[in-house]
């Protein structure tokens, strides 16, 4: 077990160009201080410096992370791609190991929108569009019970309310 009644964590999953990560830093922030923000780019491609592949460190990493935050009484915001087979089970084990409130999220946005919001971000000349087909994988949900799947739609503003309803006590 891991965490302690007060601690709340949060997943944010979806694919490359879904607004994860601005969602992420915002329910951060209106999370407060106290909550530590765990994202998958940062791990993988500066703490470690590894491609994501089938057994990478990065996954025991962020696991390893998220319960010693947890463990020392934070919140926990995880971020990222997180593919389903790759992260599944460190992620559903780590949400059935919280001793707090877990909110899972997915944010499903088509393949065609997240090739428009991608061209206005800063790092849009960072990978291509052929690139980002090759991370795509079609509905990647991860299945637990009481999985949020947010749709294109939703505002970022929208989707942290949902987030912080989520794990409000």
């Amino acid at each position: 077990m891991t965490g302690n009644d007060s601690t709340r964590l949060v997943i944010v999953r979806g694919p490359s160009g879904s607004g994860k990560t601005t969602v992420a830093r915002d329910l951060r922030a209106r999370m407060g201080r106290g909550t530590a923000l765990v994202e998958q780019d940062y791990v993988r491609r500066t703490l470690m410096w590894e491609k994501d592949t089938p057994g990478a460190v990065t996954i025991s990493m962020i696991d390893t992370l998220s319960r010693h935050a947890l463990d020392a009484g934070y919140g926990v915001v995880i971020e990222g791609i997180l593919h389903e087979v790759r992260y599944g089970d460190m992620l559903r084990a780590l949400v059935a190991d919280h001793r707090g409130i877990s909110a899972v999220a997915y944010l499903d946005v088509p393949f065609d929108e997240t090739l428009r919001r991608h061209a206005g971000r800063p790092q849009a000349t960072e990978f291509t569009p052929e690139l980002m087909a090759q991370w795509w994988a079609e509905d990647d949900h991860l299945r637990l019970a009481g999985e949020i799947i947010i749709g294109p739609q939703a505002t970022v503003h929208d989707t942290v309310d949902q987030l912080l309803e989520a794990v409000a006590r």
